[in-house]
């Protein structure tokens, strides 16, 4: 594979030569994608975008998300997945959850380890038995490349996750007993306790996961990893990182702490 680096908004450095698909796995927002889908406008047979599943609108009666569901209008992604039907394009949109394994790009078990390994409290939101999906990067990619040649796949929207739910609390329980650990969980109300943008816990404090039946039916997906099943050779890597060997602010988990007792 021949790797161009460039910007996604300056067609100037895109690669030259003829495409018969785009994959664009990295933009959230209008600005980020515009000059990409302009570029390749009618020249291309399918034009792959992968959105967020957290753009959909959170549903405390039938928490679990399927294709259609509500979308937030405010949501960059949105206006993407607009703006493709828009212009005409061939389009297929990935809505991916919680994805873990190697080489992501943001903590997911990893945050879970970084505590249990380390004989930390692990603050959980409470009630700690809401249900979320945690996807294999893996299965996510095996997705994403069941689109070239299916035109069944084009103009629609697939969830990209694992068709298993964990509760927060299990996860943090299965990865302890599998390190021989403690899960020294602390539940607490986030609504209580003020934190900045990217502090505290990672994922949704409410139910987040959501069907694949669509995908397996129309793509042939089906999925190879579970994350229970995952975890031994997750923690091995983790172990191996030297992320345990470096200094880690807790100062978030200790004011949540300190809320949680009062």
């Amino acid at each position: 594979a021949e790797v161009v680096w460039g910007s996604p908004t300056d067609p100037s450095t895109y690669p030259q030569g003829d495409f018969d698909i785009v994959y664009d796995n990295n933009g959230k927002d209008m600005d980020a994608c515009k000059p990409l889908i302009d570029h390749y406008s009618g020249k291309v047979k399918h034009y792959v975008f992968v959105a967020s599943a957290g753009a959909y609108v959170a549903n405390s009666v039938e928490p679990m998300h399927v294709e259609g569901d509500a979308r937030k209008s405010s949501a960059g992604h949105v206006a993407v997945e607009n703006y493709l039907v828009e212009k005409g394009a061939p389009y297929t949109v990935f809505q991916p959850l919680y994805i873990y394994g190697p080489h992501t790009a943001k903590d997911c078990e990893q945050w879970f380890m970084e505590r249990i390994l380390r004989d930390r409290p692990v603050p959980i939101p409470t009630p700690g038995i809401q249900l979320t999906s945690l996807s294999h990067v893996e299965d996510v990619a095996g997705m994403l490349a069941k689109v070239p040649g299916n035109t069944a796949a084009i103009g629609q929207h697939f969830n990209v996750c694992s068709d298993r739910c964990v509760s927060l609390d299990g996860i943090a329980k299965n990865i302890a007993a599998a390190a021989g650990k403690e899960a020294k969980i602390v539940h607490y109300d986030p609504s209580r306790i003020k934190l900045a943008k990217g502090e505290g816990f990672p994922f949704r404090a409410v139910h987040f996961f959501a069907s694949t039946d669509k995908a397996k039916k129309v793509l042939g997906w089906k999925p190879e990893h579970t994350f229970l099943g995952d975890i031994d050779e997750r923690l091995a890597e983790f172990k191996a990182s030297g992320r345990l060997d470096k200094d880690f602010d807790f100062s978030a988990d200790d004011r949540i702490i300190a809320e949680a007792s009062v």
